[in-house]
């Protein structure tokens, strides 16, 4: 099996019940053409990078699975017909995975993660200095000082 992402954008306006409904439909189609569902995020309501119709903002979310190219076909089939997806987008992966050694990694590096922010909590703690709230890095470029001399800005 071929292991994919698909990223899609439901319009802001829907209710906790349909975004859920959403979710559990587009995960119905990957269990019932023999996929398997590896992981499912809901990132949330994101303002969007540019304006899609008439839309600012979105609630984004992310399925990663595993399955063959039909079913693959299917989800975009019912991506583009579904009145509360603004936009999506599909990737592969990895040509050939192993659905349960894939889940096994996701867990293995959230667990590092939870650890190395538990370690540099106790740092702050035993340095005396208050919890500093979580910065997301910058794109490479941003927040850099300009060059000397450099009027442009």
């Amino acid at each position: 099996m071929r292991r994919y992402e698909t990223i899609f954008i439901l319009r802001p306006e829907l209710g906790e019940a349909q975004i859920a409904e959403s979710v559990k439909r587009f995960e119905g189609i990957v269990a019932g053409g023999g996929g398997e569902m590896i992981e499912c995020d809901l990132w949330g309501s994101r303002e969007l990078a540019y304006p899609i119709g008439r839309e600012r903002r979105g609630v984004y979310v992310r399925l990663d699975y595993a399955a063959n190219g039909a079913i693959l076909n299917e989800i975009e089939r019912n991506l583009k017909i579904a009145d509360n997806v603004i936009r999506f987008l599909s990737v592969l992966v990895e040509t050939e995975t192993d659905p349960a050694k894939a889940r096994e990694e996701i867990e293995t590096h959230r667990r590092k993660q939870a650890e190395a922010k538990a370690a540099a909590a106790l740092a702050r703690e035993k340095a005396g200095s208050a919890p500093v709230e979580e910065i997301p890095d910058a794109p490479e470029g941003l927040g850099e000082p300009a060059p000397e001399g450099d009027e442009s800005v």
